[in-house]
């Protein structure tokens, strides 16, 4: 018996160490601060995202648009964090019925919709051309630096049941001055990131937005759970969205579409 006890004894210490009760964090700024490090460190993540609700749509930018309900919009998104590539696919049944894919891999984007063919238009990626490789800037890059902002004053509110187990939750409420010092959601020089144009769809104006966000941080791996974002746009009204994140760390592999998929460049 005697040799076999050994293992055994092994086996119980190694099952309680993994057994043993998480530190709980109870600073929503360290709470944060773990999750931009977890962000940070990733390689890969995917990412879902739903919004429900009105915002203003000119798509002819003559300042006289109308409110349309974003209920059904929906997006989903690989993100190869390690070598900042992306492949996206979107839907918005109500905005014009749009839907296509966005791939960024190897210094180029190419985006495919409902609106500007059957074929991939290689476009312009924010803050380089097409001759050049991406920015440095990491994917996620502009939503770390938010997590890392102690002068936003986040509070943390009741742990809640989650996608990884259980997760803390942070809210933060920033105003329009404090969203300008951010970027405005330019994403020029703040820490909130742009995204390329839709040809035919102008993003909103958010220079007198303000902005609820409720972040959900698991527990065991201070990794991201999900985002509730909510706008505040005046008479517009209120758009509501909703990002979850899981698979950190799986394989993704992302590739350019075939050259006979590709629009000539004008």
């Amino acid at each position: 018996m005697r040799r076999f006890a050994a293992p055994l004894i092994a086996t119980a210490l190694a099952i309680a160490a993994c057994q043993q009760p998480v530190t709980l964090l109870t600073d929503p700024n360290a709470i944060l601060a773990a999750a931009a490090s977890a962000t940070a460190s990733a390689t890969s993540v995917h990412l879902d995202v739903s919004a429900d609700g009105p915002i203003e749509f000119d798509p002819l930018g003559t300042g006289a648009g109308a409110a349309i309900n974003l209920r059904g919009t929906t997006a989903a998104a690989d993100l190869d964090l390690a070598a900042n590539e992306v492949r996206a696919t979107f839907s918005s049944p109500n905005l014009m019925g749009i839907a296509g894919e966005l791939i960024v891999v190897n210094g180029s984007a190419y985006l495919k919709s409902t609106l500007t063919g059957p074929n991939y238009l290689k476009i312009a990626v924010p803050g380089t051309n097409l001759a050049s490789p991406l920015p440095s800037t990491p994917v996620l890059g502009g939503l770390t630096d938010l997590l890392t902002r102690a002068d936003l004053k986040p509070t943390k509110g009741d742990d809640v049941p989650c996608a990884g187990g259980t997760c803390y939750t942070i809210t933060i409420n920033l105003t329009p001055e404090e969203l300008a010092a951010l970027g405005g959601g330019s994403g020029a020089d703040g820490a909130i990131p742009s995204l390329p144009t839709i040809p035919g769809i102008p993003l909103p104006d958010l220079t007198t937005a303000s902005v609820d966000l409720s972040i959900q941080v698991e527990q065991t791996s201070t990794r991201l759970s999900g985002i509730d974002v909510v706008l505040h746009l005046g008479d517009v009204g209120d758009p509501h969205f909703v990002a979850t994140f899981t698979k950190w760390n799986e394989p993704v592999t992302i590739a350019a579409p075939p050259a006979d998929q590709v629009a000539p460049a004008p």
